[in-house]
């Protein structure tokens, strides 16, 4: 497994076919893609906020761009660092006041319903 396998294994679980295909396609703008989100990604103390809270943002700020995939993606992974269904819930509620029901009706409800299947 090679640096970025490991680390979109370790934040999402795979490595999207979105960022595959930038992968394959531009390597120079992936390279610059990961360290970004590498350090997005660093935990406290280089980073700020803990991974659970992390996982919170990209979820809200996927569901107000309409990117599902990436929504979903990130609701399963801040289930794994500790999100509670109640605090997505939270989160996507205070998207729509600022979004609308668009955002909600786009990805939101994509969200929640795999965070129901989760925590069944």
């Amino acid at each position: 497994m090679n640096e970025a396998e490991r680390h979109f294994d370790g934040t999402i679980g795979q490595v999207p076919e979105s960022v595959a295909l930038l992968r394959r396609h531009a390597p120079e703008a992936f390279a610059a893609y990961l360290a970004a989100r590498e350090a997005a990604y660093r935990p406290p103390p280089e980073g700020h906020l803990p991974l659970a809270q992390k996982e919170l943002v990209f979820i809200v700020l996927d569901v107000a761009a309409g990117h599902v995939e990436g929504a979903v993606a990130h609701a399963e992974a801040g289930l794994r660092a500790g999100l509670t269904p109640g605090q997505i819930m939270e989160a996507l509620s205070i998207a729509i006041l600022i979004h609308g029901h668009q955002c909600w009706a786009r990805a939101g409800a994509a969200v929640m319903k795999r965070v129901e299947e989760l925590s069944a």
